[in-house]
């Protein structure tokens, strides 16, 4: 026994050495049909339109590890240069030299944990090896690629053409508004002496502004309550810019038009207002926030149960009375202080202070399996998409680096993180781009391609194992069925 236990490797060491031989069979694939479909280019291209100039070597990382391959360079008749096989195969429109399906991986590994633990976990579960300044990398690109969609969006919005963009229709839209205090890296450093001029509240810190939105509440198989059609936005914006692009989006997410019923539920503060007047929304004071201010400011229960009857009773201008009278009767200058901010608060919002049910506000009837409850999930929603990444683990931000992750966050927990991505209308182009290869010349009118001969099968004149085999006749089958290269 001990002589086989010493031939053997241990099941640890045996998967780690099928995986990385697996990898390595993956890589020679994949460049194996680079060079055959990079000739099939040369041969099939418009040579009054492309003429070759060179060609260069370059990697593309990937799950299976860095892919080195050789492309050849075209001089196009217009002007420029380019990479027809890149072209071809979409290789480098988004995050550079890196496949799609690796920089998703490396995107949902750094929403999830530190840059540092999520390259960790990358060089653990591929064939490739990046850096933690190389993860950051990959996620800034993808933050580009949502921006240049919102500024797409953004124009279409001012054109009015976003109103066809919506495909959910709904009578009923909620809103939910709220502000997470985020630990910056430069206004830290802020002494306390300027805060004023500043303009901060806390030092080192600034809120994001964060709204989600939603149709209604469903059932789930377990019984449980969960948000409808729930979309979700974050940055540090102004309160116009923020309520004018949450609107944007909303365009794009709902058919607007439809729209019978917008209801609002936020803190009280400023720029929720101004998100609520830009919707012509119901705005309501969010009801844990009241309870909240109750609790805080009230010492003695029996007045605080009759504050809270007051509101049970849809009464405001009771409310406020009971606020006053206690302040008259304050033993001291905290306690009065405590409950004059209360009074400023309830009065301020005295119009929004009940909610949409307690102002009997009728809405449109639900549809079938839809329910429309009492607001407040804001608090909840904010741990899930901002808190637990963006907040509670001693790390600082760069506005804009914030910025970035918020955004992701917010998609990836909703509707996707590539659900704004490729689906709007490109802009108007002057002329448009020369075809890369001749429509007489397409692969599968004129008998070429793998079927020609032209690109041979991978592995080609070399020992079979039978993984290599097995490779061979996937390629082969997936030729044979739909396989178009152009």
């Amino acid at each position: 026994m001990k002589n086989i236990t010493d031939r053997i490797l241990d099941f640890k060491s045996l998967e780690r050495k099928v995986f990385d031989l697996a990898m390595q069979i993956g890589r020679e694939v994949i460049q194996d049909y680079l060079f055959n479909l990079d000739k099939e280019i040369m041969a099939l291209r418009d040579t009054s339109e492309y003429r070759a100039v060179n060609s260069e070597t370059t990697a593309i990382k990937s799950l299976m590890g860095e892919i080195t391959y050789t492309r050849r360079r075209y001089k196009v008749k217009s002007g420029g240069y380019v990479f027809l096989l890149d072209k071809v195969l979409g290789i480098g429109k988004g995050c550079g030299l890196i496949s799609e399906n690796l920089a998703e991986q490396i995107i949902v590994e750094c929403t999830d944990k530190s840059f540092r633990k999520a390259s960790e976990s990358i060089n653990n579960l591929t064939g490739q090896k990046i850096s933690a300044m190389g993860a950051w990398g990959v996620l800034q690109r993808f933050s580009g690629k949502l921006e240049k969609q919102e500024e797409r969006l953004s124009e279409l919005h001012q054109s009015g053409v976003d109103g066809q963009l919506g495909n959910l229709s709904r009578q009923v839209i909620f809103s939910e508004f709220d502000d997470v205090w985020l630990r910056m890296q430069r206004e830290k450093r802020i002494k306390k002496g300027e805060l004023a001029e500043a303009g901060r509240k806390k030092t080192g810190k600034k809120p994001m502004h964060i709204g989600t939105a939603y149709s209604g509440w469903g059932r789930t198989k377990d019984g449980k309550h969960r948000l409808l059609d729930k979309f979700a936005y974050a940055s540090f914006g102004t309160s116009g810019k923020f309520a004018s692009d949450f609107k944007m989006l909303l365009h794009h997410r709902f058919d607007m038009d439809g729209i019978e019923r917008f209801v609002v539920n936020g803190d009280g503060a400023k720029w929720i207002k101004t998100a609520a007047e830009e919707n012509n929304a119901i705005l309501q004071l969010d009801p844990f926030h009241r309870s909240r201010a109750i609790l805080r400011a009230v010492a003695d229960k029996a007045d605080r149960a009759m504050l809270f009857d007051a509101i049970k009773e849809k009464d405001v201008n009771k409310a406020l009375t009971i606020i006053a009278d206690l302040i008259t009767k304050a033993s001291d200058e905290q306690s009065r202080k405590k409950l004059g901010d209360l009074f400023g608060y309830f009065h301020s919002n005295r119009d929004t202070l009940l909610t949409w049910q307690e102002r009997d506000v009728k809405l449109p009837n639900p549809p079938e399996g839809v329910e429309y409850r009492s607001l407040g999930t804001q608090e909840s929603s904010n741990c899930d998409l901002i808190t637990q990444r963006m907040k509670h683990r001693k790390g600082s931000w760069s506005e804009s680096g914030a910025n970035n992750m918020a955004k992701i966050l917010c998609l990836r927990n909703t509707i996707g993180v590539d659900a704004v991505l490729g689906i709007l209308p490109p802009p108007p182009q002057a002329t448009d781009s020369p075809c890369p290869l001749s429509a007489a010349k397409a692969p599968f009118y004129d008998g070429k391609g793998f079927a020609g001969n032209i690109a041979p099968m991978p592995f080609e004149g070399v020992f079979k194992t039978f993984g290599r085999a097995a490779i061979r006749g996937l390629v082969q089958l997936r030729h044979h069925s739909d396989l178009k290269f152009i």
